[in-house]
């Protein structure tokens, strides 16, 4: 009786999700195709264990360069293939921070828009690290039913 008790009293003494704690942080610069030709999409990109007792859909972060100097702030979606991140499990929670499109190389040429893409990824990249705020929790749980209330 007294294991459980001390184990439900360690639980509730868990930190938060790591509130206030800086952690690494990056961008991801992943490729695409729009119908005007290739797309560069810069998605910041953070990984977060959720040791709150409910789904987290989104974090609310701030994110540092290398120095400790605050950059800027954003919300990050914890939402993946199989929902929200849930209760004790560890994923990815990421933002779209800026895209260039397929458009820019129609008006601008090939070697124009490669400068672009690579001016972009050198400013993006000085996020190192990333502290999370604040968090969005999910109204629908894994295993929820979503059922209509209409008609």
């Amino acid at each position: 009786m007294m294991r459980i008790f001390l184990t439900g009293l360690i639980l509730m003494m868990a930190p938060v999700l790591h509130a206030g704690e800086q952690r690494p942080c990056s961008i991801m610069l992943k490729f695409g195709h729009d119908k005007f030709g290739p797309v560069a999409l810069y998605n910041l990109t953070l990984q977060t264990t959720n040791r709150t007792g409910r789904d987290v859909s989104a974090v609310s972060a701030l994110f540092f360069n290398g120095d400790g100097q605050l950059l800027g702030n954003t919300e990050l979606s914890c939402i993946g293939s199989n929902g929200p991140l849930g209760a004790g499990s560890t994923g990815e929670c990421s933002k779209l921070m800026q895209t260039i499109d397929g458009k820019m190389m129609e008006k601008f040429g090939t070697e124009t828009w490669t400068a672009v893409v690579n001016t972009q990824l050198d400013q993006l990249n000085s996020i190192r690290r990333c502290e999370v705020i604040g968090f969005r929790y999910s109204e629908k749980r894994k295993g929820d039913k979503i059922t209509n209330s209409g008609n």
